[in-house]
């Protein structure tokens, strides 16, 4: 009689374990299963191998008609994530990073509910952002800082930089002991070059540009990624011939610059700034998970990612620049505020967490962002050109002079909200956003929701295809009024 109730009893619990359908219509695939229903209740699973820090990356749709729909993820019998529906609809993202290498579940469990879910997922290997000194880049803010520093260190004027009364001097930091070092080089054969092209229209970003992008001194030179149009852009007359040569010019006379100064030397004697400066950066810059979500945001990618901090280039400044034929996106900068070289209370000034993350989210955002703005119809550029007025006095402020690098601005701001938002860091998101209103950003509030929405119901969607619907609609939200 023992032995009966005991099976019994086993037979009911296997029988609550196992999964009962009504209209089962379903798809099942690698990375994607779904389902819909008139009652569902059980459980359907998928299975993914990942390696500790791997990102996990998942888009669901889950109706429940009635009764309740659940989305979990779970790791050693332990559910880790999980999303439950009653009685209505939820389309979403989730991504985790694996806390440590195995085999993980995804679990959609149904009780007594009629309704469907659709789910996707991936996996992405984390991505971080590298920080580095470029030795081209530091030979090129010594040449700014003899063909600047005169005039800056001349200054005697106290200002008041971060809170702080202080003199250009003591706020340009290094700029000081680098020009009375170096100042005897002033009569260089790369100065004579550099201020005759800062006459022909060449700037401090065209500098920067085209430096990351040949090999290091004092072995400069072009190489077979070298972008044909950075190359190009030295012959005014767009001439290739004579934009090789003179770009060859540029790069000989800037590596004789740096055997005469000795660039090993000063390397060599700054290690522990340099060292420092890095460390700073390095400690700040964002988590594991921020590059991929910024990827999957826009639906590309680059190979890789750099900041290049820069004892030589003048303090608050800062340039952003991609290799078209590598794909690598660089942001260079100078220190954030105030240095001291104090050995009790040694400091370059790039301890600066918030402006790190922003240095990130912003100038790399950039590089996908702009594309898009890029590849509009002229026409739609024209015919929104009046939604500049409203804002046109607060964006000079900000030097953005144009409706086209307003546009800029404020697509890249919006995806700094959708991607703070993202990586579950919604206080600045929240905080960005305000904050970005208040700078006359009027119409990030429409951007950011429209590219949400898209965002949420695309999978696989074209960014730039996005970005011009967003525009149509923007057009039409603040049509003027007919007089």
């Amino acid at each position: 009689m023992r032995f009966i109730v005991i099976s019994i009893l086993a037979a009911a619990l296997l029988a609550s374990c196992a999964t009962t359908t009504r209209n089962w219509k379903s798809n099942d695939l690698p990375g994607k299963f779904s389902a819909s229903f008139a009652y569902f209740n059980g459980r359907e699973k998928h299975t993914v191998d990942l390696t500790k820090d791997e990102i996990l990356f998942l888009k669901y749709s889950l109706t429940a008609v009635n009764g309740n729909i659940t989305l979990s993820v779970s790791h050693n019998g332990v559910v880790i994530w999980e999303k439950k529906v009653t009685g209505t609809s939820d389309t979403a993202e989730h991504h985790l990073a694996a806390l440590s290498t195995g085999r993980y579940t995804i679990t959609v469990s149904g009780e007594n509910v009629a309704g469907s879910f659709n789910v996707t997922y991936k996996t992405v290997l984390p991505k971080t952002v590298q920080v580095i000194t470029n030795r081209n880049i530091e030979l090129y803010g010594l040449m700014m800082v003899l063909d600047d520093g005169p005039e800056m260190l001349s200054r005697k004027d106290t200002m008041v930089f971060n809170g702080r009364k202080a003199v250009w001097a003591q706020w340009y930091g290094m700029v000081l002991q680098n020009y009375e070092r170096y100042k005897a080089f002033d009569t260089c054969r790369i100065m004579s070059i550099y201020r005759k092209m800062q006459t022909e229209g060449y700037f401090y970003d065209f500098f920067v540009g085209f430096l990351f992008q040949v090999n290091e001194v004092p072995f400069a030179h072009i190489n077979a990624t070298t972008d044909h149009q950075q190359i190009a852009r030295f012959s005014p007359h767009g001439d290739m011939a004579e934009a090789r040569q003179r770009a060859a010019d540029f790069l000989d006379a800037l590596n004789d610059f740096s055997r005469a100064i000795d660039m090993d030397a000063y390397l060599t004697r700054n290690k522990p700034y340099y060292d420092l400066a890095l460390a700073s950066v390095m400690k700040n810059v964002p988590r594991g998970d921020f590059l991929p979500v910024m990827e999957q945001y826009y639906r590309k990618q680059f190979s890789e990612y750099s900041l290049v901090p820069s004892l030589t280039l003048f303090t608050d400044m800062g340039f952003g620049t991609m290799n078209q034929s590598t794909r690598k996106i660089y942001n260079t900068f100078g220190s954030f505020t105030f240095q001291s070289f104090d050995s009790n209370h040694l400091d370059m000034g790039f301890d600066d967490p918030v402006r790190i993350r922003a240095l990130a989210a912003h100038e790399f955002g950039h590089s996908f962002a702009n594309p898009a703005i890029d590849s509009l119809p002229s026409p739609l550029l024209t015919e929104t050109a009046y939604l500049y007025e409203p804002i046109k006095a607060e964006m000079k402020n900000q030097a953005y002079n144009s409706w086209l690098t307003c546009l800029y601005e404020h697509l890249v701001r919006a995806g700094e909200v959708i991607v703070a938002e993202k990586i579950g860091d919604s206080a600045r998101a929240a905080s960005s956003l305000q904050d970005n209103i208040n700078k006359g950003f009027i119409y990030l509030p429409f951007m950011v929701q429209e590219l949400k929405e898209w965002d949420k119901h695309t999978s696989s969607g074209n960014f730039n295809e996005a970005v011009l619907q967003m525009m149509r609609k923007l057009k039409e939200a603040y049509k003027p009024a007919k007089q």
